[in-house]
């Protein structure tokens, strides 16, 4: 039995200049090194999109992991029929019966792998990382029809604790929210009585005022100068723009500051320095059930203490017990859980146990 995994990949190097996405990245990375913990060996198939050709390639990573990539074609037009055509030729000709094969679930590739193992049938993970029609605000019937075409696989990675009840429950699954890869920098001695408290919020910066980025500088407003919120994020040059005009047009450029877009080292480091880290959330609850904020647990890993809105999939989740809530989503409510924050929580040990169950579970279930 072998065990090949297949995702938009190029987390070690990225010889066929695919379009990349970070968060997959860093999930499908934190995932091979659990199950190589395990001592099994893991095929990696990098798909890719590409605006350039580019041959199919093989990568040693080490003894127990290959990389391969893809070929693509320059054409935008072909190279999703390509992407499908080498993906099917794969399944359908290089994987046995008896082989696992994990999916990190893609809208578009689902059927092809759906398909496959109708005719194969090789034992298929799904890895579900979201709804991807709830994550665009489609209806309720185009949810429910991406749930339905997630169901009938072996086994789920899952994302949080609601998915299973949604998709399959009676099938074998792990939970696994994020990556639990605990930082080895030295945290900071954070207590209430420190005299500035510095906040951090890390993520999209979104153009539209009731976004999340905006309740967190709404916030603001309620809390005293005690408190400085770093801003660190993502998006076009027009939000930006905005961004910076709102911070100073609310009169809190003493108390917002944005900062830039920072990842990998930098972006922990600087986690590293701040004490509070903030999870403003507002898409509707029910929406937020299909995903689980990444952030979090890079926030967690930092030993950061984390104030989020009342969000299902984390207040039902193994993490919760580390989280503070608002009561609600206003900002006032937001700068009160800021206020009232419990400074005893140390998130660290309790992240590292996370780490040790995932690899142990997810052994389990690819050993099965």
């Amino acid at each position: 039995m072998k065990v090949f995994y297949f995702g938009f990949y190029t987390k070690n190097i990225n010889p066929n200049d695919f379009v990349t996405f970070p968060g997959c990245n860093t999930k499908m990375s934190y995932i091979i090194d659990a199950i190589k913990e395990n001592d099994i060996p893991i095929d990696v198939i990098c798909l890719g999109e590409s605006f350039k050709k580019a041959t199919k390639k093989y990568m040693k990573i080490d003894d127990l992991e290959v990389n391969t990539f893809v070929s693509t074609v320059s054409n935008r037009v072909l190279s999703k029929i390509n992407l499908w055509g080498q993906v099917s030729y794969y399944l359908l000709f290089k994987i046995k019966k008896e082989d696992t094969v994990i999916f990190y679930h893609s809208l578009y590739m689902l059927p092809v792998f759906k398909i496959a193992k109708a005719i194969k049938g090789f034992r298929l993970i799904i890895e579900v990382e979201e709804s991807y029609y709830a994550a665009w605000g489609k209806s309720k019937l185009l949810i429910n029809i991406e749930l339905m075409l997630l169901r009938g696989a072996y086994g789920y990675i899952y994302v949080n604790d609601i998915l299973p009840n949604l998709i399959e429950k009676n099938h074998p699954y792990v939970i696994c929210y994020g990556g639990y890869n605990v930082s080895k920098k030295n945290f900071l001695s954070r207590n209430e009585k420190n005299s500035l408290k510095n906040l951090v919020y890390a993520g999209l910066i979104s153009e539209e005022k009731g976004s999340d980025i905006y309740l967190a500088i709404n916030a603001m407003s309620f809390l005293d100068n005690g408190y400085k919120l770093h801003v660190l994020g993502y998006g076009t040059d027009r939000a930006i723009d905005n961004l910076n005009a709102y911070i100073s047009s609310e009169s809190l450029s003493q108390k917002v500051h944005y900062e830039g877009f920072l990842t990998g080292d930098d972006y922990t480091a600087y986690l590293s320095n701040c004490d509070i880290a903030l999870n403003p959330r507002m898409l509707l609850n029910e929406l937020s059930n299909y995903t689980f904020p990444s952030k979090v647990l890079s926030y967690l890993c930092t030993g950061l203490l984390v104030v989020s809105t009342p969000i299902d999939c984390i207040k039902y989740s193994s993490v919760a017990n580390l989280v503070s809530f608002s009561k609600d989503s206003t900002p006032s409510e937001f700068a009160n859980a800021i206020k009232n924050i419990d400074y005893s929580v140390s998130p660290t040990d309790s992240v590292k146990k996370l780490h040790r169950d995932f690899v142990r579970e997810i052994g389990v279930l690819l050993k099965k």
